[in-house]
């Protein structure tokens, strides 16, 4: 998708590049046949796709066009959702981090692997969150004395970041990611539909005081959310790709997760979702 992309130029635009492709030009070798003043941008864009550095177009394409990285990245891509005891950095914490790739879902918990975490975000160069460019990601650049996600010592500086919030909104989809995961069919198994941010914060704290099964029944619910992920970023490539040579090189499907490996306790989801009702 990226070798049939040219905003990373700098003079070419969105009309621009509808314009070329419209003339036929859909390929860096074709633009480069027929632009030789871009024959050198092309030439140091392809060295960056062949040395699998997706930082590169994070910094060179509108932040509203990142969305085409992951159609060349999708191997190196992982989806990434946290949880924590509040919503800002200065006076709360993570309590756990799920990620999934290719080869599944890992669960980083604080007082477990957590630690393990800095080492492990190395392997990728893509990174797919929900509001993790407000949210996720300077949590966890907090969380381990790094500097804002802007910064070169944040643990994301060396990949790319995707935040899937702000090309969803553009197709129409506000509000929460549950929200969004009902709007789009891509929710999560009616048995935790009934949580909400608040009742992690409230597991974690269950888990703590020695509830069983309070602190699986946390890495379930992450896990859910982390699982939806990867079919609202096949829909946002899909319907921002339509109509346009882009749509010829859009990735297959990512792997599906299945979240029903992982255990938690209905009764405990029963009770908390009780709790929260009669509560209001």
């Amino acid at each position: 998708m990226l070798r049939s992309t040219f905003q990373f130029i700098d003079d070419i635009g969105p009309e621009r590049e509808s314009d070329l492709w419209g003339n036929g030009v859909t390929t860096w070798d074709e633009l480069a046949a027929n632009s030789p003043q871009h024959a050198d941008v092309i030439e140091t864009a392809a060295g960056q796709l062949n040395d699998r550095n997706a930082g590169y177009f994070q910094h060179t394409l509108p932040s509203r066009e990142r969305w085409r990285i992951y159609a060349d990245f999708q191997l190196d891509t992982a989806f990434l959702d946290i949880e924590t005891t509040g919503l800002s950095p200065e006076n709360a914490y993570v309590t756990m981090v799920g990620i999934l790739d290719r080869d599944g879902f890992t669960a980083y918990v604080r007082g477990d692997n957590l630690d393990e975490l800095p080492e492990a975000l190395l392997r990728y160069s893509l990174f797919v969150s929900y509001n993790g460019a407000s949210f996720d990601m300077p949590f966890l650049d907090k969380e381990f004395d790094r500097v804002s996600v802007d910064g070169d010592e944040s643990l994301f500086a060396h990949a790319a970041h995707l935040d899937l919030r702000y090309p969803l909104r553009r197709l129409g989809f506000k509000g929460g990611l549950k929200k969004i995961e009902q709007a789009t069919g891509t929710g999560r198994p009616g048995g935790l539909s009934g949580l909400s941010g608040y009742d992690a914060v409230r597991l974690w704290k269950l888990a703590n005081d020695g509830e069983p099964d309070a602190l699986e029944t946390l890495i379930r619910y992450n896990a859910e959310d982390v699982a939806s992920l990867p079919g609202l970023t096949g829909l946002v490539v899909d319907e921002m790709a339509y109509g346009t040579p882009l749509a010829a090189t859009a990735p297959p499907g990512f792997p599906e997760y299945d979240t029903d490996a992982l255990p938690y306790d209905p009764g405990l989801v029963r009770y908390m979702t009780r709790h929260a009702r009669s509560s209001r």
